[in-house]
């Protein structure tokens, strides 16, 4: 699937819809409504991870040994990977003298508690006992060790999707780049059932319907195709 083919179904959609008009079938606002949309549909199947989600979006499932970018004696960061959505599953590995590569546990703490957790000697990191706390900083992942610890980082994530592109951003009615759609077409219906129902609320005030876009933040009413 290109995104021909998705602006072909949108086209369909609006029109069975009675919502299509010139200005709102526009290549270059159908560009701008299904890229912002698609990562909100997305967030909606990684927020809800049953079964039947996690078959819709299996095929954005990425496998990686982060980067390490920095370490010192207490901590080490890793670098998220550009194109990093959501996470699925981390793990660690971690040596320390003539112990090599051995599987840790990881736990998760937030900012504020890192002070506490560090200074507890039932939470603080350890080797002997194969755990360590880490946390999101920034686009970074930040696992605390003890002294002597080193560790390697694997992490199992949801990339963002590719995103459809003009040719020439300047010409709304131009072409599209040549890219394929990665979403399964059943995700892609949901998208394009999105961005239909967000014309039917306001199909002339441009403004609104941008600005109304940016606070949808729950998607489950989106209904079927």
């Amino acid at each position: 699937m290109n995104a021909y083919d998705v602006y072909e179904k949108y086209i369909i959609k609006s029109e069975k819809n009675s919502t299509n008009d010139y200005f709102s079938t526009d290549k270059e606002k159908f560009t701008f409504l299904y890229n912002e949309l698609s990562l909100r549909v997305l967030k909606f199947y990684t927020n809800n991870r049953g079964i039947n989600s996690r078959k819709e979006i299996q095929n954005l499932l990425v496998d990686k040994n982060l980067t390490k970018i920095n370490s010192n004696i207490r901590e080490e960061d890793y670098k998220l990977p550009d194109d990093f959505f959501d996470w699925a599953s981390i793990k660690a590995t971690a040596s320390k003298g003539i112990c090599l590569n051995k599987d840790i546990e990881l736990y998760e703490i937030s900012n504020e508690d890192r002070n506490r957790v560090l200074h507890n000697e039932f939470l603080k990191p350890s080797f002997d006992y194969r755990e360590a706390p880490y946390t999101y900083v920034s686009n970074n992942i930040k696992i605390f060790v003890e002294e002597g610890m080193t560790t390697d980082l694997y992490l199992t994530y949801y990339k963002k999707p590719k995103r459809i592109k003009m040719i020439d951003p300047d010409y709304p009615e131009g072409q599209f780049q040549d890219v394929n759609i990665e979403l399964k077409e059943s995700v892609v219906d949901r998208i394009v059932s999105a961005m239909v129902g967000d014309f039917k609320i306001n199909n002339e005030d441009s403004t609104f319907q941008m600005d109304k876009l940016r606070q949808n933040e729950n998607i489950s009413p989106l209904g079927g195709k």
